[in-house]
């Protein structure tokens, strides 16, 4: 899978929670928090090298991809928690980002490591 249909794939999965009982506002702000994590997005706080530009040989392009999106949201739940929080707030919001969350872990095969506000929410991988 390219790069570029990752994003399109999470983004997309994102969309898709929206739709499970959270408020357009909560999925704009957390939809808004994630973009500027995303390389080369309009709000991107990133830039990208030659380096970083290159291909590179992956083993398991889904799951390298699922990685960067995890490590992209994670970044994006520690650097701005507000709307994160506010979603993981409203049961329905919580249950959908939560289930995301979790199938994403297992599909990269890591954690989420995120600062102590968040402890109270099961956001690890297996408690799906």
């Amino acid at each position: 899978m390219p790069q570029g249909r990752g994003w399109v794939a999470v983004l997309g999965g994102l969309l898709l929670w929206g739709g499970s009982g959270c408020s357009v506002q909560q999925q704009q702000q957390v939809l808004g928090a994630i973009g500027t994590m995303i390389p080369g997005s309009k709000g991107s706080s990133g830039s990208t090298s030659e380096a970083e530009a290159a291909p590179q040989p992956r083993v398991d392009p889904e799951r390298v991809d699922a990685q960067l999106v995890l490590q992209t949201l994670q970044r994006a739940m520690t650097d701005n928690p507000t709307p994160f929080q506010e979603c993981l707030d409203n049961s329905p919001c919580k249950l959908a980002l939560t289930a995301h969350l979790i199938r994403l872990q297992k599909q990269a095969g890591g954690t989420l490591e995120l600062p102590p506000i968040y402890d109270r929410y099961d956001l690890k991988r297996g408690k799906e």
